[in-house]
This record gives C-alpha cells, sequence and structure tokens, in this order.
C-alpha cells in the first residue's frame, strides 16, 4: 500500500518526533526535585510610612534596596563557589545518574557552570510582598533542600557582616573623636595644676579676696591705732614710750597695707593679679569647653551604639526549605502535550505550503 506525501509528512513531523519526545520523558529524563524557601530582611528601626513610588518606576524603599542587594549576593558568581566549595554542584549536577540532556558536561567551562547553576538555582524578589524567593532543583530532594539551606546560612552570614560594618563603622569614628577629646581634656587639667603651683593658688579670685580681706583687716587696726595714738596725745607728750610705740604700730600698719597693695597688684612671679587671673581665666574657660566637649563626645558615642543596635537588620525566615516527596520536573504531561500540539502546528503549517506550492506548480 502507498502511502500518500501527508501520510508520510505526518509520520515525520508528528508521529516520530512524539514519540521519540515522548520515549524520553517518561524512560529517559531524570527527575528533578523542587525545594523552595522565603526570607525577608527586616529592621528595629521605627520607620514613618512613606508614599511607594516604585509601582510608577522610581526608586523604592530602603527595605526593597536591601532586599534587591541579597538577591544580587546570592545570584553572584562568589555565591556559586561557596555552594560548589560546600556542596559539590559540579559532581552531583554532572552524575551519571542523571540523562546526558540534562546533566551538566563534566568538562564544562566556569561561565557554563554558572549558566547551568542559574537554571537550577534561582533567587528573585517579590515585588508586592517584597519577600525574596529562593528556588532549588536537584536529582535527589535531599540535595534541593541542601542547597536551600546553604543559600540561607550564607545569606545570614552576609547580613551580619553587613550589621558589623555598619556598627563598627560608627562607634569606631565616635571612639576615635572621645579618645582625642579626652587626650585633650588631660592637657588643659595638667596646664591649670601646673599654672597654680607655679602661682602657688588655688584660684585667682580666692588669692585677690584673701588679699582684699588682709587690707581690710589692716585698715581697721590702723583705725584703731591712730584713735588711740590720738587719745594718747591728748594725756600724753610725743617723747612718752606709749606714744613712740604707738606711732611705730601705726607706721608699721602702713606699710604692710602698702605691702598688701602690692602683692594685689603684682604676683609671686611679678605679674599683676589681674593679669593672673585673666590667664587662669582663659585656662579654665578651656578646660570648660573641653569638659563639655569630651560630655558631648560621650553622649554621641552611647547614641551610635543605640543607633547601630536600632538599625541591625535581620534575616527572617518566613517559610522554611521544603523537602519534596516527588519531583515537579520535568513536568511530563506538560511537556508532552505542548509537544503535540506544537509538532501538530508545524505539521499544518507545513502541509499548507506544499499544498500551495503544488497548486502553483
Amino acid at each position: 500500500m502507498k502511502l500518500s506525501y501527508r501520510s508520510i509528512l505526518f509520520i515525520l513531523i508528528v508521529l516520530l518526533p512524539f514519540g521519540l519526545f515522548t520515549f524520553y520523558e517518561l524512560a529517559i529524563a531524570t527527575s528533578r526535585y523542587h525545594s523552595a524557601s522565603a526570607i525577608a530582611i527586616t529592621e528595629d528601626e521605627k520607620v514613618v510610612p512613606t508614599l511607594d513610588l516604585s509601582s510608577i518606576g522610581l526608586q523604592g524603599s530602603v527595605g526593597s534596596q536591601d532586599a534587591l542587594t541579597l538577591v544580587t549576593f546570592m545570584n553572584s558568581p562568589d555565591m556559586k563557589d561557596y555552594l560548589e566549595q560546600t556542596l559539590g554542584l559540579r559532581k552531583h549536577f554532572s552524575s551519571e545518574d542523571a540523562d546526558w540532556w540534562t546533566r551538566l558536561p563534566k568538562r564544562a567551562s566556569k561561565e557554563d557552570f554558572y549558566d547551568y547553576v542559574d537554571g537550577m538555582v534561582t533567587v528573585e524578589l517579590d515585588p508586592i510582598s517584597q519577600l525574596v524567593q529562593i528556588h532549588a532543583q536537584a536529582f535527589t530532594r535531599q540535595f534541593a533542600q541542601s542547597i536551600v539551606n546553604a543559600l540561607l546560612a550564607r545569606s545570614q552570614e552576609f547580613v551580619d557582616r553587613l550589621n558589623s560594618s555598619i556598627t563598627r563603622e560608627k562607634i569606631q569614628f565616635f571612639e576615635k573623636q572621645l579618645i582625642a577629646s579626652e587626650e585633650r581634656l588631660r592637657q588643659a587639667k595638667s596646664e591649670l595644676l601646673a599654672f597654680q603651683r607655679d602661682n602657688k593658688l588655688l584660684t585667682a579670685e580666692t588669692e585677690a579676696q584673701l588679699v582684699n580681706t588682709t587690707i581690710a583687716a589692716l585698715n581697721s587696726q590702723l583705725i584703731a591705732k591712730e584713735g588711740q595714738l590720738e587719745v594718747s596725745l591728748r594725756e600724753l607728750n610725743e617723747r612718752s614710750p606709749v606714744v613712740k610705740r604707738t606711732k611705730t604700730e601705726i607706721d608699721t600698719l602702713k606699710r604692710q597695707i602698702i605691702a598688701e597693695k602690692d602683692r594685689l597688684s603684682i604676683g609671686s612671679d611679678g605679674s599683676p593679679v589681674s593679669e593672673i587671673a585673666a590667664q587662669f581665666a582663659e585656662i579654665q574657660a578651656n578646660m570648660t569647653f573641653l569638659e563639655g566637649m569630651y560630655k558631648s563626645n560621650l553622649v554621641q558615642l552611647e547614641a551610635a551604639k543605640v543607633e547601630a543596635v536600632q538599625r541591625l537588620k535581620y534575616l527572617v525566615v518566613v517559610t522554611q526549605p521544603s523537602l519534596a516527596d516527588s519531583s515537579l520536573y520535568p513536568a511530563r504531561e506538560y511537556n508532552i502535550v505542548t509537544a503535540a500540539i506544537l509538532l501538530l502546528m508545524v505539521y499544518f503549517v507545513v502541509s499548507l505550503m506544499i499544498a500551495v506550492v503544488r497548486e502553483h506548480a
């Protein structure tokens, strides 16, 4: 029985490829197991809600930026190298137990290896829930779950490094400022003590007050002695021993008053007390300023520590890595039906083209 060209065409385009593809899907194609997890990045800082501009193409929130950073890290070649070192991806995906079409060639280059892993491990950000979705395929369900667990562990280390970097940089800056201000304050205190020691005073104000008190007391004694002299002169002559002694005491008091006044105007090192007081006030004001700066830096350091703790980012595992009961890939029924539809479409297109050509021949 001679077959028509349509029958031959149907066999070549539809039946033969469909049979081969079906045989591959049902008998040869290696089953791949799927594991998934969802994670999010949160922080303790209370943020005022802002308008979501991501829907109109503008830059999103800080949380979404953190999530995108994490997605970029998890899709990076460094992460693939880490998975290779930790789990041995090449050995698993190049296994002889897998069919030749599915497995990774043993001599695949690093670029081909990265591309292959991108097809087996996908990490993406859900723009609605802002959750990082992780999906992994492997030839065994345990290995698929191990890939997701390794991704989570490495991501946690990444977030911890970010936290450590943020905390360390801020605190180190304020610690340096605190140490510098503490050293300046220590030098100012040493300068103040040296000034007091060199001028033999507690404070300039105390020294001046003490001299003024002494002058006032001497003036009081002088007034009393002058009054006593006046009384004595009414009863005695100037050559009387009592009168002479009183005059001597008055002269002594006057010299003491002059000396104390000189002391008030000239310090122990020959400088006026007013100048010493001005120098002392300047040194004391500088020390007071440095004390305020030291206290301010101390407060800023404590505030930076609190802020760093508040801004710490946390990796929250929303859904734990799943362990598959059965393989999801390849989707044999779906693939077979799709292949049948595509082959039939190709057959009808080719048949139509041949019919048009034969008609115009």
